[in-house]
Formats: structure tokens, sequence, C-alpha cells
């Protein structure tokens, strides 16, 4: 059997080499983590890493499998152990013994292997790796990811990337033309049926055909290749405050999120951005109350305003009040992973992997020597029987 080189050997067999193309995952983990700019730390960076970590699976796995068929599978060239036991007997005699055990040896007798079945879970492991790469890979070369606030009135075409305020897409990313139109008909605030809220939408395909569903968060709904889904309810009141001194501090739309744990009746919480004073906005739709709270240095305001209730409300220096209120339901549509066979792929790996450590090769190195022969093998038990013997 031809040796193959050391580079061959490095690239196809050693367990080291696929350790590299751990380095990238681990770097954006802590770039996640820490919140910190690692140079490299990308998705596209994950991405082609993990490209290349598939061909090169693919590289060994086409080679396990080309040489499955053959008596001699590994080689002498790898794995020759260090050690070996000097045996008062001449090497064609172990040779004989050897053969008789299911060992084949090469042309000239010196290397031979006995057939395991932790070879095919090394192929397995290789199987696996390659699923799961190759179709981690293709997912996320086409995956689309969008998410957009919408409520009550005028269809929002998703097939429109327009509709989005923020989406993300693969290089080979599939138009959206299968998406529908969406038209939301209810909006239902958190209670004991539905903790998160609910959203009722109508989907319209491109041939008039119209479904209704009602989106619960964490259940999404399928839609040909995606999953659409309400991930929160979200309100946006504008919010006006007024200095009796110096006019307008602010005017403009707050974001209100759900509340992890409700404050009191209050069950959303959002913070105004670009203004001096430090504001922050509870709110409670039942009633739609707001209670605003206003900090400036040491002193802070605590005032509630009532939505088409109180038109403005004073408190100490500052005016307040609330002429509209809009009232979302955050949508997200994301194009579906191939979830079944990536879960296959980690499962055949994960048993390939214990295979081939349970199960080790079976390999011997016969060298001549003047009183007998040296004998270097893999297998510890084979070896205890022939010094036995010996």
């Amino acid at each position: 059997m031809k040796a193959e080189s050391k580079l061959a050997r490095l690239l196809l067999v050693s367990p080291w080499t696929l350790l590299i193309f751990l380095v990238l995952p681990l770097l954006v983990i802590l770039s996640f983590t820490l919140h910190l700019a690692i140079p490299l730390a990308a998705p596209d960076a994950l991405l082609y890493n993990n490209l290349c970590f598939a061909l090169l699976v693919a590289c060994r796995l086409f080679r396990y499998l080309a040489r499955s068929g053959r008596t001699l599978r590994y080689g002498a060239g790898c794995c020759r152990p260090r050690q070996g036991v000097a045996i008062a007997a001449p090497a064609s005699q172990l040779r004989a013994r050897l053969t008789q055990k299911g060992y084949f040896f090469d042309t000239d007798g010196s290397y031979g292997e006995r057939w395991d079945l932790g070879y095919f879970g090394t192929a397995l492991l290789y199987s696996g790796l390659f699923l799961l790469l190759s179709v981690g890979c293709w997912d996320n070369l086409r995956q689309f990811s969008g998410s957009l606030l919408d409520g009550m009135g005028p269809g929002t075409k998703l097939n429109k990337i327009e509709s989005y305020r923020a989406f993300s897409k693969g290089p080979l990313a599939a138009g959206l033309d299968s998406l529908p139109t969406m038209h939301i008909t209810s909006q239902t605030l958190p209670d004991v049926s539905y903790p998160k809220g609910a959203t009722g939408v109508a989907l319209t395909d491109e041939d008039g055909k119209t479904r209704e569903y009602l989106l619960i968060p964490g259940q999404p709904i399928r839609y040909g290749a995606f999953d659409i889904s309400m991930t929160k309810l979200v309100f946006q009141p504008q919010l006006v405050i007024k200095s009796k001194g110096s006019g307008t501090l602010f005017d403009d739309l707050v974001t209100l999120d759900p509340l992890v744990q409700k404050r009191g009746p209050y069950s959303f919480y959002g913070l105004m951005q670009g203004t001096i004073l430090g504001v922050g906005v509870y709110y409670q739709p039942e009633k739609s109350t707001l209670m605003v709270v206003i900090s400036q240095g040491d002193k802070k305001v605590v005032t509630d305003l009532t939505f088409q209730v109180d038109q403005q409300v004073v408190q100490g220096d500052y005016i307040l009040s609330c002429p509209k209120m809009g009232q979302w339901s955050e949508i997200k549509v994301m194009r579906r992973r191939h979830k079944s066979l990536l879960l296959l792929g980690g499962v055949l790996a994960a048993l390939g992997l214990l295979l081939r450590v349970v199960i080790r090769p079976e390999r011997v190195w016969l060298e001549e020597a003047p009183e007998g022969c040296t004998v270097r093998m893999s297998d510890k038990e084979g070896m205890k029987a022939i010094e036995a013997k010996g």
C-alpha cells in the first residue's frame, strides 16, 4: 500500500486539524457574551468557516468510504506505537498465529490489521458532521428573517422587503413571492388565557384565497417554507412634555414593550430617548393609563395621564399631554430551517464518535530481530495473548 504524505494525513486523518474550525465559533460566542468587537467574529466569517469545515469533512468521508472495502484500511504510517515488545519467536510464526485470529498483512508481512466496527464509526461520525454542516450552511445561505410592527387597518404585503423594519438574509436568499398579504383583524391584551396577548390575522395569497389564524407568542404558524409568529404587543404613545419656562422639552413617540414582571398594575414600559431628562413611561392598557416618571438631577416627578381623557396634566414645572397612541403587534417572518435533518446529523455524529471511542483499531507491526521479533500492537489484549504464548 502506498504511504500517504504527512500533509495528506494531517488534512484527512488527524483529529487535531478539525479543532481549527472551532476557533471562530468560540470567538463569535465570546463577542456576543462579552459584548466585544472581536475581529473576524462576524456571521459571514462563521458561514465561510463552516463551508470550509464541511468541505474538509466531505473529503474525509470520501476517503473513509473508499477504503472501507480494503483489507488494510488504516495503513502502517499512522499511529505506530513507540514501545515494542521483544518476543522469542520468528515473525513468520507470529504472523501465522495472528492470521488465524483474523489479521490481514501487507505484502512484506511487516504490518497487519483486523477488521473492526470502529472504522465505520469514524465514517458514521463524518457522515453526521457532513449532514449537520451542509444542511446548516444551506439554511444560512438561504435564510431570511424579518420583523415588522403592524396594527389594524390596511393590509401589509409580507412579500415586499420594504414592509420590514428590520431583516437579515443570506447571500442566496430566495424571493419572498410566496408570502401573503396580512390583515390584522384583532388584538387581544394580555390576560389569563393569553399571558402575552394574541393577534388575529387574515392571510391572503396571490390567488385571493384568505385564511384566518390566531397568532400567540411562542406558537408560530407554518406558511409554505416560512414560519409567521407574533413576538409581542407594542404600544407607542406620542408624549409631549413642556416646561413652564422654556417651552417644549420632548415631542415624539415612545415605544413601550411588555415588562417581564408587572410593576403594580402597569405591564408595559419604555424609556425616552434623545432628551436631557430621564423619562420612564409605564402603561396600563386595561385603563389606558400612563405613569410618567421624570428625573432631573436629584429631583423626580411622577404623574399619571389617561389617554383620551386627560388633555394635559400639569405636575410641578412640567406640562404633559398624549395626543395619540399606536397599538401594534410585532410580527416575525422566518424561513424555516431543516431542524429534523440537523438533529439527524447530530445523532449520527454522536453515535459514530461513541462507536469509535468504544471500539479501538486492532493493528500490529512486526519487526525482525536477532533473537526473534519485536512486536508493536495497538490491541493491548492481543499483545498480552502474544506475550503469554511467546
